[in-house]
């Protein structure tokens, strides 16, 4: 990415990003337990599992992955990429 003076990021900006970062590891964290435990349920149930059935915690793995990846892109801006 580009030095963090030239995209426009200032110091005074730098806390307000890294608490970004530390609410977009969080809605992650929190979706894949939301898609874990959805997937226990439905393994739990004794009839057949359809595709349909995981559509629930499909939607909130892809939540998960989002969270991480917002998570690094703002870790990139403010030159923390190698902690992503």
């Amino acid at each position: 990415m580009s030095d963090i003076i030239t995209s426009g990021i200032t110091p005074a900006m730098i806390p307000g990003i890294r608490k970004a970062i530390d609410v977009c590891e969080q809605y992650a964290e929190e979706n894949m337990r939301i898609a874990h435990d959805d997937i226990r349920r439905v393994c739990a149930n004794p009839e057949p599992t359809t595709e349909n059935d995981l559509d629930f915690s499909n939607m909130h793995g892809v939540r998960y992955h989002a969270g991480h990846e917002m998570a690094h892109i703002l870790r990139a801006l403010i030159g923390e990429g190698e902690k992503a």
